[in-house]
């Protein structure tokens, strides 16, 4: 639950999310209503509010920043390897994200949604309970973009069990994702769009 968060404004008050095992949760709303930061509070990258966290100790949990954020002198299989994947892991990982002989290439030689894919690659090779993806398709074209969306959706079903925290500005990656979106609108209480009500498990945020 988080009771109040804020910065020089308002941002997040009166907000309760738990989040069970298979659950794909989409936070949606327009620029500076908190989605990022809920996201971060839930990672347990942010602290500074006034609230609880409550997760299982032996929660796994794998965030996709906005940014690909890979080590720019390392190779993708590299990345990869700093991330816990074993060298023969590694191609499979790539394979699943559907990128082929680019193990030894850098992030500079990588297109925005290659080096996208390479990070969702880095995620999945933790082998998480819980997958944050904070805006994952933004600044990408139409078409990569859609590519992305149904890659994520093949990703999603054979991993039935993975839980999901999804930050999008886009309705259609909520639809495609989500089992459940919640509204998030400054200076007001975040309300569910959609709930699809399956069974879950898992982390609370109070």
């Amino acid at each position: 639950m988080v009771r109040h968060k804020a910065y020089d404004r308002v941002l997040l008050e009166s907000l309760q999310l738990q989040i069970r095992a298979g659950e794909r949760v989409a936070l949606i709303g327009p620029s500076g209503s908190g989605k990022t930061t809920l996201l971060n509070i839930i990672a347990g990258l942010d602290s500074a509010f006034d609230g609880h966290r409550r997760c299982t100790p032996s929660l796994r949990i794998a965030y996709m920043f906005q940014e690909p954020r890979l080590l720019p002198w390392r190779t993708v299989a590299q990345n990869l390897r700093l991330a816990g994947a074993a060298p023969n892991q590694i191609v499979q990982l790539l394979r699943e994200v559907e990128l082929e002989a680019v193990e030894d290439l850098y992030p500079r030689q990588l297109s925005l949604g290659m080096a996208r894919r390479v990070a969702l690659a880095r995620a999945l090779a933790l082998q998480p309970d819980l997958l944050l993806l904070d805006e994952p398709l933004v600044s990408l074209d139409p078409a990569t973009a859609e590519r992305m969306r149904q890659l994520l959706c093949r990703l999603l079903a054979r991993r039935p069990g993975l839980s999901l925290v999804l930050v999008s500005h886009d309705p259609r990656d909520a639809d495609a994702l989500a089992t459940r979106t919640l509204a998030l609108t400054p200076n007001a209480a975040p309300s569910d769009v959609r709930d699809n009500d399956r069974a879950r498990q898992g982390i609370t945020t109070k």
